[in-house]
This record gives structure tokens, sequence and C-alpha cells, in this order.
């Protein structure tokens, strides 16, 4: 809810910030990738960028598109590959989250 009223307050404080808002939508939008995909990709940028924000949205989202739990940790590997290992304490929060999540919490380990 915070992220909803924060991003509500940011397009009504000028239009850059709407602009930023639509480009984001019709980037994650169904194209010729399927927004599963498009999904795990915002998924790796957002470890390798360390936004734990980020992290935690498009791990909902992936919940959401009922993307498997395996196919999530395999794109936190990609992840891990790509921004080495001080991307590691952010993934230790990431699989923690997914616990509480209901289609990447199935089938715990």
């Amino acid at each position: 809810m915070a992220r909803a009223d924060g991003n509500e307050r940011l397009r009504s404080s000028g239009s850059l910030f709407e602009s930023f808002f639509s480009l984001d939508g019709a980037a994650y939008a169904p194209g010729a990738l399927p927004v599963s995909v498009k999904e795990l990709l915002g998924l790796v940028v957002s470890v390798m960028k360390d936004c734990e924000e980020c992290v935690y949205y498009h791990l909902e989202r992936c919940d959401e598109e009922r993307v498997a739990r395996e196919q999530v940790l395999e794109a936190l590997q990609i992840a891990l590959v790509g921004g080495g290992s001080v991307t590691i304490p952010l993934l230790r929060r990431a699989v923690s989250f997914m616990e509480e999540l209901p289609t990447l919490g199935e089938g715990r380990a």
C-alpha cells in the first residue's frame, strides 16, 4: 500500500514521473516476451541494482504470474553470476521473502 501511495504522490508531482510510470507499464505489458519472463528479468536487474524493494515487488509479481519456484531460483542464480558475491545478502532476504508467498513458498526445502 505504501508503494502505491508513494507512486501516486510522485505521479502528481510532475509529468516526468508520470512518463516514467507509463514507460515502466509498457515495458512489462504482454508482448513478444510473456509477462512472467519480463518479471524474471526485472527481478535479475533489481538484484544487480541492489534494490530490495524492487526485488520484493518482482517476487510478488512472479508469484501472481504463477512463475515456478525453480524458475525464480534459476533467475536469482543468474543475478548472482552477474552481480557477484556482494548480492548474497540480498539473495538471502529474497529467498526468505519467497517463503511468505502463496506460489513461490510451495515446496519449501
